[in-house]
């Protein structure tokens, strides 16, 4: 072979070696991107998975917001539009009168704290055994549980045929080895969640 066909034998074996590695890449690149969107699926299902379930088994509810970080500045919100950053859940009756058990409870809250870095929280917390959890992270936009009726009309009066309405709205990747943008985010997409309480005698 004379020199030059050894220095286009030589460059054809390089491009097709870099164009390889490129479809490597690429396929390992995409691979990537597709576990992201899935472990944050899977974060944001168990999470709402547990708020639906916790709303279908509650014997009453109210709509409100929280002061403070310690859970106990629960106040309702009466005589105006149900709309609240909290919500608080009853699931148990006092079997010798069936009446709500109002000492044990389910609160659910938005922490906007860090709002501004789009990272508002929606925690848990339980008060039978007073432990509380973060449910969902990297919250963005108006985060708040209304009281509708079955037109979807925000209620003034909560009634036992009200559905709890919130949405959740994400904009980063729970799975931490992947890095999207300048800013690290994903594409913002949302869950939206409606449940109607088991309140067979009304509120």
């Amino acid at each position: 072979m004379t020199l030059v066909e050894v220095m286009i034998a030589s460059t054809l074996m390089v491009l097709v070696l870099a164009a390889i590695l490129a479809a490597n890449y690429i396929g390992l690149r995409e691979n990537q991107l597709m576990a992201s969107m899935g472990g944050a699926s899977n974060t944001s299902r168990y999470a709402v998975n547990d708020l639906l379930n916790d709303i279908r088994m509650a014997k009453g509810y109210q709509i409100g917001n929280v002061s403070g970080t310690n859970f106990s500045g629960f106040t309702t919100i009466t005589n105006a539009m149900l709309r609240g950053t909290a919500l608080i859940l009853y699931p148990i009756l006092i079997s010798t009168n069936e009446s709500i058990d109002y000492t044990k409870y389910i609160l659910y809250s938005f922490d906007l704290t860090y709002s501004n870095n789009n990272d508002s929280q929606l925690w848990r917390y339980v008060s039978t055994n007073q432990t509380s959890a973060v449910m969902a992270s990297n919250l963005i936009n108006t985060l708040y549980f209304t009281s509708e009726n079955f037109y979807g009309t925000v209620q003034i009066n909560q009634t036992y045929k009200s559905v709890i309405h919130t949405t959740l709205q994400f904009c980063e990747y729970q799975y931490p080895l992947t890095k999207v943008g300048s800013n690290y985010l994903f594409d913002s997409y949302y869950i939206d969640c409606r449940a109607t309480p088991h309140l067979p005698d009304g509120p």
